[in-house]
């Protein structure tokens, strides 16, 4: 067999194990950007690999491999730019960057490290020792759409050729299906880990979300607590007005907590009108908090007829050396205890009843 044929076989076996590499590596994007980069290498004479993709708000997040580093950055969609004009146009093979610049009035941003980007090369006082010379682009599509920007770069001038290109149109190919089997993966265990009534996190994600930020706490020194939440005679909710308008009071009361306790807070409903609530650094923050809450609860789109809705809560702080059930058990009796002090067909005012436990003593 001729030498280039010899070549040209192991190329494609080379291929052949990029791909292969790739759907095994397609269960999250992570994965898809390591497989990626070390797959380039076996392939094509380069010292850069970067995949650029969008974001949901438009911006781009670039992942730019350079050898053994990596840089990760969010930049911002310029028109100009020559990885949007890729997007929305054809592949693009640059032998030369600085002659292409010179005949081009395009924007070429660059990499410095993580910290560092240059927004326009045109605008460099000064060329990096090792600078990129020859650039192969080519558009990634993932349901239809194009998502993304695969590029291969080296430090030589013409580095590439049209053989190049067309092994980087294949596995472009690849990296996309395995964007999308990504994509999908991370959908489903987001519907696995959401209550489909109220939006929020169910059971499973806070058996799983839950112990870890515990370690995180304890690690870091922070203090963290946990707040049990249920509807003050949810039951007669039900019975008085129908269980359609006892799910729309919990889809309600779903999004007035998502509303009153953003990231790194975090609501879960556990089960019928019960809910959890991780509250990072109680001392400082639980009575605004409270005070948010009875807001949201008094300013939100009820159904017509419940009324004002009240919440017993019970708050804790974990227990030395125990895990999440004694939290759990600890918070939960709290809120029950708060539950029992209600009276039942009293009336209630709007907001969050920690019974008769002054707040400060509810974060011990």
């Amino acid at each position: 067999m001729p030498k280039s044929a010899q070549a040209q076989l192991a190329r494609y076996h080379h291929l052949v194990q990029a791909l292969a590499a790739l759907a095994r590596n397609s269960h999250d994007v992570e994965a898809v950007v390591q497989a990626v980069h070390q797959q380039t290498g076996t392939l094509f004479p380069a010292q850069v690999t970067l995949l650029a993709l969008r974001e949901p708000d438009g911006h781009w997040r670039w992942e730019l491999y350079e050898e053994d580093r990596r840089y990760t950055q969010r930049l911002p969609f310029y028109p100009e730019g020559i990885i949007e004009s890729v997007l929305g146009g054809q592949a693009l093979s640059i032998p030369d960057i600085y002659a292409y610049l010179h005949q081009h009035p395009v924007r070429m941003r660059r990499l410095v490290n993580d910290d560092q980007v240059i927004l326009d090369v045109h605008a460099e006082p000064q060329q990096p020792e090792r600078p990129t010379r020859s650039m192969l682009f080519v558009p990634l599509e993932v349901r239809g759409q194009r998502t993304g920007v695969l590029s291969i770069q080296s430090h030589a001038a013409a580095a590439f050729d049209t053989t190049d290109l067309e092994f980087l149109h294949l596995l472009a190919q690849h990296v996309s299906i395995a964007l999308e089997n990504a994509a999908l993966r991370q959908e489903l265990e987001q519907l696995t880990r959401t209550d489909a009534l109220t939006g929020l996190l169910n059971r499973r994600a806070f058996s799983h979300d839950v112990p870890l930020a515990l370690d995180t706490a304890r690690q870091e020194g922070r203090a963290v607590s946990l707040m049990m939440l249920d509807v003050h005679e949810f039951k007669r909710i039900n019975d008085d007005f129908g269980h359609p308008v006892g799910d729309a009071v919990l889809a309600t009361l779903g999004q007035v907590l998502k509303q009153t306790f953003p990231v790194p807070d975090v609501a879960f409903r556990l089960s019928g009108d019960e809910f959890a609530v991780l509250v990072w650094e109680p001392e400082t923050r639980l009575e605004i908090l409270s005070a948010r809450l009875t807001g949201g609860l008094r300013a939100a789109d009820w159904p017509p007829g419940p009324g004002p809705i009240c919440l017993q809560g019970g708050v804790a702080q974990p227990p030395a050396a125990a895990g999440l059930e004694e939290w759990l058990s600890l918070a939960d009796a709290r809120m029950y205890r708060a539950k029992r002090q209600r009276i039942v067909g009293c009336q209630v005012n709007w907001g969050l009843d920690f019974g008769d436990a002054p707040l400060a003593m509810t974060l011990h």
